[in-house]
C-alpha cells in the first residue's frame, strides 16, 4: 500500500507539468485547521489570545485579528495562481484614501487558479470562519486582487460598508522585508472610539491568511510601500452576512488692506476682469497676492520655532499639524485679522461677486457673514481624508495660501483635491503655489480632501484655509465645517 501511495504522488507529479496531462491544482486548506477550528472558536468567542503550535495567531488588542502563516496546502498551486493573476488588467485606485492597483472583480474572472480560489473562499473557507468565530455569513464573497508599488499606500479606515461581517487578506508576495514597507497596521481607539495610533504591524508574508471582524472600531491602514524593486500583491476582500473642528469668527475691525495685498488685486478694473473670470468658472488662483515683504515675514515666522506643534486626528479622517499655543506670533496673528477684517470681507467680494457682506434680503433679515480657518503644517505621511461630516446644507468660498512651499510636485501628494459627492470625478487640482491666493466657490455637493504626501517628499509647507459663509442671523451662532 504504501509502494502504491508513492507510486500516485510521483505520477501526479509527472502529470501536473506535462502538457494535457496536467492534473489542475486546487485551492485547500491544510488539515490541522479544520481539527482545531474549536480551539479558534473558543479562544475568539471567549476574548482570549492565541499562539498556537499549528501557526495560527490570534489577538484581541486593538481588536480582534487572526494572522494564520503557511495558510494553503500547496504552495505551487499558490505559484500559479499568481501567475494568473499578474496576467490581469490592473487598474490604477487613487482618491484621498489610497493609492494603489486593482484587478476587476475576480468573480468575472474565468481561470482555473482564480476559479478554484474563489470556489474555496464561498465553499470551505466561508464555513471555517463560520466555525471560528461564530459569526454568521451568507456564502457572498467579494475578493479583488490588489497590487501597491513604489509610494502606494491605503490611508486609516474601519472598512465598515452594507453587509461585510469579515475582511480578509491573502499575502501572494515572496520574501517580503519589513523595510520595503507595506505592512497592514492595526490602529487602537479612544475612549470616542476615534483612531488613534498605530499599535501592530502584520508584515504581509506569503501565503499567510489576515482576517478580522468588520466593525466600529476595525481601524487598519496599509503603509506606504517604499520600495522600487518588489510588488506586494495580494488577494482580498470580505466575506458578508446579516446586518447585525474650528470655530466661526464674524468679520473683525477694518484692516489696512494696502500694507499687505500686492495694490494690483485693489485696483477697480482688475477686480472686475478677476470677477468674470471666477463667475465663469467658480475658481481662480491669484498669484502675487500678497506683499512680498508681508509674505516673506509669514513664512518665517512659520518656521522660527516661536510656538510647537500638534498633530490633529483621528487618522481615519485627518493627519496633519496646527499651532499648539491659543496665542499666535505677532506677525501671524496680523495675517489671521487681516483676513477676518471687514475690509477683506469686501475684497472677497469685489473678486467673486459673492455676497459676503450684510445685507438685508427680501425677508428684511441681516444676513451674518462668517468665516472659518485653520493654520496647518505638512510633510510626508500627512493628509485629509472625505467624511460625513464634510457634508454641508451651505456654499462656501475657500481662500487658501501656502507657505515654504519649494518644489512640491503632483506626484508626491500634498496637493488639495475637490470632488462631486459620490462621484469619482476629480473637479478641481490645487497644487501648493507660494504666495498665490486659490479662491474655489463649492455648492454643498462639492468636497476637498488633501492628498496623502509620499515618502519622496521632504521637508515642510505650511498652509493658511479660510472659508467664508453666508448664513442667516439665525444660524449664524452655528459651528462652520473643519476646514481640513
Amino acid at each position: 500500500m504504501q509502494m502504491n501511495m508513492e507510486m500516485k504522488r510521483k505520477v501526479e507529479d509527472i502529470t501536473t507539468h506535462s502538457g494535457k496531462l496536467r492534473c489542475e491544482r486546487k485551492a485547500s486548506f491544510r488539515n490541522h485547521l479544520k481539527e482545531n477550528v474549536n480551539a479558534i472558536n473558543n479562544c475568539w468567542t471567549s476574548d482570549r489570545s492565541l499562539h498556537s503550535d499549528f501557526d495560527v495567531h490570534m489577538d484581541i488588542s486593538p481588536f480582534k485579528h487572526c494572522i494564520v502563516e503557511n495558510f494553503m496546502r500547496d504552495t505551487e498551486y499558490l505559484k500559479e495562481l499568481k501567475e494568473e493573476l499578474l496576467d490581469l488588467k490592473f487598474s490604477l485606485k487613487r482618491n484621498d484614501l489610497y493609492q494603489f492597483h486593482q484587478s476587476c472583480d475576480l468573480s468575472e474572472v474565468n481561470r482555473p487558479s482564480i476559479n478554484s480560489l474563489k470556489q474555496f473562499l464561498v465553499e470551505e473557507c466561508c464555513t471555517w470562519l463560520e466555525m471560528a468565530t461564530g459569526i454568521k455569513l451568507n456564502n457572498k464573497v467579494s475578493v479583488t486582487c490588489s497590487s501597491y508599488n513604489y509610494s502606494d499606500h491605503l490611508l486609516c479606515h474601519d472598512d465598515r460598508c452594507e453587509d461585510r461581517r469579515i475582511a480578509f487578506i491573502l499575502y501572494l508576495s515572496e520574501h517580503w522585508q519589513p523595510d520595503y514597507g507595506g505592512s497592514l497596521e492595526l490602529f487602537d481607539t479612544d475612549d470616542s472610539g476615534q483612531p488613534k495610533e498605530v499599535v501592530k504591524t502584520i508584515l504581509p508574508m506569503f501565503n499567510t491568511f489576515v482576517f478580522f471582524e468588520v466593525m466600529g472600531k476595525s481601524f487598519h491602514q496599509v503603509a506606504e510601500v517604499g520600495t522600487v524593486d518588489r510588488t506586494r500583491l495580494s488577494v482580498n476582500g470580505w466575506f458578508h452576512g446579516p446586518l447585525s473642528e474650528c470655530k466661526d469668527v464674524i468679520p473683525n475691525d477694518d484692516c489696512s488692506l494696502l500694507a499687505h495685498v500686492n495694490p494690483m488685486y485693489l485696483d477697480p478694473e482688475i477686480q472686475e476682469q478677476i470677477s468674470s473670470s471666477f463667475e465663469q468658472d467658480s475658481e481662480i488662483l491669484l498669484p502675487d497676492f500678497f506683499n512680498k515683504d508681508f509674505y516673506k515675514e509669514i513664512c518665517n515666522c512659520l518656521c522660527s520655532g516661536e510656538f510647537s506643534w500638534e498633530l490633529q486626528g483621528p487618522p481615519n479622517r485627518r493627519r496633519y499639524e496646527t499651532p499648539r499655543e491659543k496665542t499666535l506670533p505677532l506677525s501671524l496673528n496680523k495675517l489671521v485679522q487681516l483676513m477676518k477684517s471687514k475690509e477683506f470681507f469686501k475684497l472677497l467680494g469685489d473678486l467673486t461677486k459673492l455676497e459676503l457682506t450684510p445685507f438685508q434680503n427680501n425677508d428684511t433679515a441681516v444676513l451674518q457673514p462668517r468665516c472659518s480657518y485653520e493654520i496647518q503644517r505638512w510633510q510626508k505621511r500627512f493628509y485629509t481624508l472625505l467624511h460625513d461630516d464634510h457634508m454641508s446644507n451651505e456654499y462656501a468660498l475657500d481662500a487658501i495660501i501656502h507657505f515654504n512651499v519649494h518644489n512640491v510636485k503632483q506626484l508626491q501628494g500634498g496637493f488639495i483635491s475637490y470632488v462631486a459627492r459620490d462621484a469619482d470625478e476629480e473637479l478641481l487640482t490645487l497644487l501648493p503655489s507660494p504666495n498665490a491666493l486659490a479662491l474655489t466657490f463649492r455648492d454643498k455637493d462639492t468636497l476637498h480632501f488633501v492628498k496623502y504626501i509620499n515618502s519622496v517628499f521632504h521637508g515642510c509647507f505650511h498652509m493658511m484655509q479660510f472659508t467664508y459663509y453666508e448664513t442667516s442671523s439665525s444660524s449664524s451662532e452655528e459651528m462652520a465645517e473643519n476646514v481640513t
